[in-house]
């Protein structure tokens, strides 16, 4: 012990000096030579240090599976190091990932050799085999950090455990050593980098709530209080008086009454298939981002998934799931023309202010409670050994450009950098649409083959525009796997680009003209059957085709690219349109009935509330990973049915607690029909209306109510 001692004492002074130069501090050198005595002596805090530290070699070399390597992130944070001399340890266990990086040396025996030109296969197939890497957490991380090794060959991410005494200088130390002695059995050069933020140790503080998160918990619990009061106010308020609208807003047993009644039938005209339809929407949406973030995870098989699963042909629904995007944006426009339409012939004008400051109340007071939650508690409601790739950067974007996503223009202001919610570039695109809507609104009112005339213009104008910036800047069809060498950004100039974006919105207020007048005419059946038939194919191939692209041999062409990019937007719209008309029309059949299903009614009404949740518990689940999975479709498919049950707490508190009050509240302030009053009538009263049927203009307002811009 006494050599130790003076070793300890030596070191002591060295790096008390060199911390002066940004070195470790004399009680990170310390623990750090703890540690490695405690390895030579077999202590079991030391063994554990090392044994939750990623080691080679790993398993799945060949596969890939070796660059992302997470340890055992809990062993880690439980290590409690040597005693002090208050009987208290000296440091805790702190993880973090260093990015490695190593390349072959000159002396290499020919099975090293070998190992590293596998590793070498691997590595370049993961790293650039698939066009949406930067979306791919694990790639995106293999980006090279500055003072790493030059010219390193291999990049990858691997955990160690240091003491949580050490800032980044020591958790290097520590990574060197650990690594250095493993590498150096196969004479493979190594460094490491350290990822900060990445840090996590026991007693951080990470989890600690600031002011902000402590505002959102008072926000929470103000909601749910209100919530329960005003629940029981409408229960023991005398039957037969009017209850106040703001205790109407939040009674549960109002608004749970309003989600789940049902109507025993459609009104001939209603447009019941648009419940269906958002729905299934929604869904899919649901389902793309299940798999995009399932992909983020680190996979024992990454290379055989890249090689084999994700060229099949089932996944075309995937790939191009952007069409369920399209599908909201067809909607949107149908709506917001079919009811102005509507008030037109019950005699009230279009007020355009009126209209958007609606819309804006309507879509942004949920919108603003998820950006709360987001940029204060939700990044300290756990720990994880991923919690820096998928939920701190949100949270930090969430609390710097809250303001820049409540203005609805963060898909035009550094939307890498200011866009708070993944999902929302949809909400900023429909609501730049929106403001644009009297431009084809008033001309359609007063003009009606003018304004027809305008929005024929103005899709053929989207269409042009869609292909001259694929042609120009050699984008692919849409997202698809097999990478293009793009010369501009696609996504803010083509998928945040409401002009781009712009032909389902407009094709839907064309369709909205046609049902507002009743303009149909009397098809044959075998004309129904075929126009099913060759409409279900249109739209399937307009689906599947993208699996053309995202073949291993396919060469890329512009020409090509830029006809798909410009024309199967509106195609799907034009589908879309065929699907509505014929089931307003009675000529739906089993669609129909299939997408007019009651039972979808309280579904649709949740539609928007779970289009804002959806992505969040994904990440967060994805978070919480800690070792690697089986990449599968199997195991996609399960992801999403298990996501579509777990969000739902979540989706049934912000409708009840935020989304349900506002639309009841802005009605009122509004001027229009409080749908809540029917909690509070009397059981006479409310009978009477239950028998009463409802006009299709009545059932059509009502349905702008279930979200048509989520």
């Amino acid at each position: 012990m006494g050599r130790r001692s003076i070793l300890f004492l030596l070191l002591l002074a060295v790096s008390t000096f060199s911390s002066v130069n940004g070195a470790p501090s004399a009680q990170c050198y310390a623990d750090i030579l703890a540690y490695q005595i405690g390895l030579g002596t077999l202590e079991s805090w030391a063994l554990k240090m090392l044994d939750s530290s990623s080691k080679l070699p790993p398993e799945g070399i060949l596969q890939g599976s070796f660059l992302f390597q997470l340890g055992n992130f809990d062993e880690c944070l439980s290590v409690k190091g040597p005693l002090n001399s208050d009987n208290e340890p000296r440091f805790n266990g702190k993880y973090c990932r260093v990015q490695l990086g190593f390349k072959a040396t000159n002396k290499t025996d020919p099975k090293s050799q070998l190992l590293f030109t596998q590793m070498k296969l691997a590595y370049d197939k993961i790293s650039n085999g698939i066009s949406f890497k930067d979306t791919i957490g694990m790639i995106k991380s293999l980006e090279p950090q500055t003072g790493l090794l030059p010219d390193a060959t291999i990049l990858a991410q691997w955990a160690v455990c240091a003491p949580s005494s050490c800032t980044a200088d020591g958790v290097k130390i520590v990574a060197d050593f650990n690594l250095r002695q493993f590498f150096s059995a196969f004479n493979l050069d190594i460094d490491t980098a350290v990822i900060e933020g990445s840090c996590q140790f026991e007693g951080d503080g990470k989890q600690d709530l600031d002011t902000g998160s402590w505002a959102f918990v008072i926000f929470f619990l103000t909601l749910t209080l209100a919530m329960v009061f005003a629940t029981i106010f409408d229960y023991v308020w005398p039957k037969g008086e009017d209850l106040h609208v703001a205790v109407q807003a939040f009674s549960l047993r109002t608004n749970l009454r309003n989600l789940y009644t049902l109507p025993k039938s459609a009104a001939p005209g209603q447009l019941t298939c648009l419940h269906g339809i958002r729905v299934f929407s929604t869904w899919w949406i649901i389902l793309i981002h299940c798999f995009t973030s399932y992909v983020f995870l680190p996979h024992i098989n990454a290379r055989m998934a890249i090689e084999t699963y994700l060229f099949q042909w089932s996944m075309a629904p995937l790939y191009n799931a952007s069409l369920a995007v399209d599908t909201f944006f067809f909607l949107s426009g149908l709506l917001t023309v079919y009811l102005v339409l509507l008030d037109q012939k019950k005699g009230r004008s279009f007020n355009f202010f009126k209209f958007i400051l609606y819309r804006y109340l309507r879509i942004s007071l949920p919108l603003a409670a998820m950006i709360f939650y987001l940029a204060t508690l939700h990044k300290r409601a756990g720990v994880a050994p991923m919690w820096d790739l998928c939920i701190e950067p949100q949270s930090q974007i969430c609390g710097d450009y809250w303001w820049v996503s409540l203005l609805y223009f963060a898909n035009f202001y550094k939307p890498a950098e200011t866009m708070c919610m993944a999902q929302a570039w949809y909400l900023m695109v429909e609501m730049q649409l929106a403001v644009l809507t009297p431009i084809v609104i008033y001309p359609l009112l007063k003009w009606p083959i003018i304004g027809l005339g305008i929005i024929g213009a103005l899709t053929l104008g989207s269409i042009a525009m869609t292909f001259g910036l694929t042609l120009v800047y050699n984008f692919p069809w849409t997202v698809t796997l097999i990478p293009v060498e793009s010369t501009a950004d696609f996504g803010q100039l083509i998928s945040a680009n409401p002009a781009a974006r712009a032909a389902p919105y407009l094709c839907g207020m064309a369709l909205a003209y046609v049902l507002a007048n009743k303009i149909t005419f009397k098809l044959p059946k075998w004309g129904v059957v075929l126009e099913w038939i060759l409409n279900s194919a249109a739209c399937l191939a307009i689906v599947y085709s993208i699996m053309i692209v995202n073949n291993k041999n396919f060469v890329y062409d512009n020409l090509e690219a830029a006809f798909y990019a410009s024309l199967h937007r509106f195609g799907w719209a034009v589908g879309l349109s065929w699907i509505v008309w014929a089931c307003v029309n009675g000529y739906g059949g089993p669609v129909n009935s299939i997408l007019s299903w009651k039972y979808f009614l309280p579904l649709s009404k949740l539609s928007y509330c779970a289009f804002l949740v959806h992505i969040d518990e994904i990440f967060y689940h994805i978070a919480l990973n800690r070792t690697e999975t089986f990449f599968s479709i199997f195991e996609i498919v399960f992801e999403f049915f298990g996501t579509l049950i777990m969000m739902i707490p979540a989706t049934m508190w912000l409708y009840l607690a935020v989304d349900a009050p506002c639309q009841t509240i802005i009605r009122v302030a509004f001027g229009k029909a409080n749908r809540s009053a029917a909690g509070t009538q009397s059981k006479d009263k409310l009978e009477e209306e239950k028998e009463e049927e409802p006009t299709p203009e009545k059932k059509a307002e009502e349905s702008q109510d279930i979200k048509s811009d989520n």
